[in-house]
Parts: structure tokens; sequence; C-alpha cells
């Protein structure tokens, strides 16, 4: 799995480098910020995620702003972790629920990378609000939600199955 993802981490981040206009840039946004975190990128996944957020402005109307904004705050949330500020990583999980969706948030469903990062540093409550938080535009999501809280409650890490991407 971690070769797939760095395969596609790669091809992530080259789409994002020849984008020429603002909108090639807006619809490769949100993998690129992944891509360049998953590259071992930081600096470069930084840039990338402020600029996710925003491009997502500038095309708040389009399809695709809620997925900039979820991946632009995901991975300003990893990154916060990686430097050990949880509490930055906590407003980052949350505000990255605060949008509208998508339609691949609204169907396949959000990452969940860094709120699986956040269970296993023992922040239950507040995943579990940002689990609710999603179903906000993840209607599909509540049987997931219901599994991953439950799990969440008795002490486990939920494997988040597919929502695990990006």
């Amino acid at each position: 799995m971690r070769k797939a993802r760095l395969a596609r981490a790669t091809i992530s981040f080259s789409e994002w480098k020849k984008a020429t206009t603002q909108q090639e840039a807006f619809y490769a946004v949100a993998a690129a910020a992944f891509g360049a975190y998953d590259l071992g990128n930081f600096s470069e996944a930084e840039a990338i995620a402020h600029r996710a957020i925003e491009l997502a402005s500038l095309f708040e109307e389009n399809w695709n702003a809620g997925n900039a904004l979820f991946a632009g705050h995901t991975v300003l949330g990893l990154l916060a972790l990686r430097r050990g500020d949880v509490e930055l990583a906590l407003q980052e999980l949350h505000t990255s629920a605060r949008n509208r969706g998508s339609p691949q948030l609204r169907s396949f469903g959000p990452t969940m990378r860094l709120a699986k990062e956040l269970v296993e540093l023992g922040k239950k409550e507040e995943v579990i609000a940002f689990l609710h938080q999603c179903l906000g535009f993840w209607r599909m999501g509540s049987p997931w939600v219901e599994v991953w809280e439950k799990k969440i409650r008795r002490g486990l890490v939920p494997n988040f199955f597919m929502n695990l991407h990006t």
C-alpha cells in the first residue's frame, strides 16, 4: 500500500507542477498537498496546503472547493502533528470538516489519516466530534461513523478501511 501511495504521490505532485493556470492548479492542489507530504517534502506540502485553502476561496462555488479545503487543512494538521503541536492538529482537523463537501467527500467520504493519528494519541472525544461533523457533508457515512465511534469508545483505533486514501 505504501508503494502505491508513493507512486500516486509522485504523479499528483507532477500534475501540480505542470499546472499553468489557476484553474489547473485548483484541480490538482488537493492531491498535490497529500503527494508532497507523502514524498516527505514537508515545506512544499505546507505551501501547497495553504495554496489549496486560498484557491478554494477563489473557486468557492466550484464542486472541487470542498476537496481543496479538506485536503489543505488535513495536511496542515498532519504537519502540525509532525512538529508535536497536537492542539493545532486538532484545530485543523475540525476546520477541515467545516465545508459543504464535494461529490467525492459526499460519496467516498473524507480521508481519516489525521483522525487516525489523533486517536492513536488518545484524542478520542475530539475525533468522535470530527466524525459527526463530517456527517454534515458525508450523509452516506453514517454507518461507518457509528462503527468507528463504538470502536473508539472501547479504546480501539479503527483501521478506517478505505478512508485512509490520499
